[in-house]
């Protein structure tokens, strides 16, 4: 008995000295680890009939931070991704995106996500103005030092940060002060960009039309760097004849090409049981297979707002509805349908 009461104290002793002679700095990292261990392990591990907090999907950046889009390129050298930075309010948020956007991510974050600017870094931005919907963009002649086969990328980087703001409907882009006749790669220079160029251009392999067609942009998943995923929007040019809102819905459904190198949450046999538009509003019904979604957590997130983001991306939809067998629901790992959600309220690719 006493030996066992020995090698008690002894073990006690031993565990003691090790927390005082250990730095504080490696507490400081082995703690919050285990923290994240512990809180992964729970939520990987939850099944799904196990009560959550549920709560509507938002984020919400502190007082005093603005927000704003730049389209960087993937490591893979496929897509342009649309990231979301946080920075302290500042006047002159349309020019703060373009020297953003310059600049590209910092040397952490293209460590460890893999982005990089399609722009030439001797960049500069001399000036911007938006009038009437139209925005000009004024920059240095480095701009012109990119690869003629990037073109594309390079000026779609430029006219998708912009179009992000309301007052923007179309984009000029300018050199020195004069608009380009022809840019290196042979893009016409002197005809403003729209929207309709779309971003991360796809034409659907079964179009035979080219004079009906319209445009959709869909959200898919991409895993970079460290397998972080990010929300790619990709526009597919399909046919005309079909109702828009539904259009897009079933496009989604169908998924990315293969060999894309996106994936979807959205599982395999979902269907689209009705969609409607009311007002600024669109609710989308889903059949039951949508819940046969994997990946715990996660896949739960990425599921939503893939979809959020694909219906907001309608002209006039600034509410989404989601119902699953025309119920609004609340899914097993937290995040609720029960209530429309404000798409302005969900950030894409959020790096801080």
């Amino acid at each position: 008995m006493r030996g066992n009461y020995c090698r008690k104290f002894f073990l006690i002793l031993f565990c003691c000295l090790v927390f005082l002679l250990l730095p504080a700095g490696c507490l400081q990292e082995i703690i919050p680890q285990l923290l994240v261990e512990r809180d992964k392990a729970e939520d990987e591990g939850m099944p799904p009939n196990v009560e959550k907090e549920v709560k509507p999907m938002e984020d919400v950046l502190p007082e005093g931070i603005l927000h704003f889009q730049v389209f960087f390129w993937d490591e893979k050298g496929k897509h342009l991704v649309p990231v979301t930075i946080a920075a302290p309010w500042t006047e002159g948020v349309g020019r703060a995106a373009l020297n953003r956007l310059i600049a590209g991510p910092t040397p952490a974050q293209e460590m460890r996500f893999g982005l990089t600017s399609v722009l030439p870094p001797a960049t500069e931005v001399l000036g911007l103005t938006i009038r009437e919907g139209l925005a000009r963009a004024d920059f240095s002649k480095a701009f012109l030092e990119y690869d003629p086969e990037m073109e594309r990328e390079v000026i779609d980087s430029v006219v998708f940060t912009l179009l992000q703001f309301p007052s923007v409907e179309e984009v000029e882009i300018m050199i020195e002060g004069t608009v380009p006749k022809v840019f290196p790669g042979g893009t016409p220079g002197e005809s403003s960009f729209t929207r309709q160029r779309g971003i991360n251009l796809e034409v659907a392999d079964e179009l035979e039309d080219y004079g009906d067609t319209q445009q959709a942009v869909l959200y898919f998943c991409h895993a970079m760097g460290d397998s972080h995923v990010f929300y790619i929007p990709v526009t597919r040019v399909i046919a005309g004849e079909r109702s828009f809102p539904r259009a897009v819905l079933e496009e989604l459904l169908r998924g990315p090409r293969s060999k894309s190198g996106l994936f979807s949450e959205i599982p395999p046999g979902t269907t689209l049981r009705e969609v409607a538009v009311e007002g600024d509003l669109i609710i989308a019904d889903f059949s039951r297979e949508i819940l046969n979604y994997r990946g715990g957590i996660s896949g739960e997130e990425h599921l939503f707002r893939q979809i959020v983001y694909t219906l907001s991306a309608i002209p006039e939809v600034k509410r989404v509805q989601i119902l699953v067998e025309g119920e609004a629901i609340d899914l097993p790992y937290g995040i609720s349908f029960k209530e429309p959600i404000n798409a302005s309220s969900l950030l894409i690719n959020l790096l801080v």
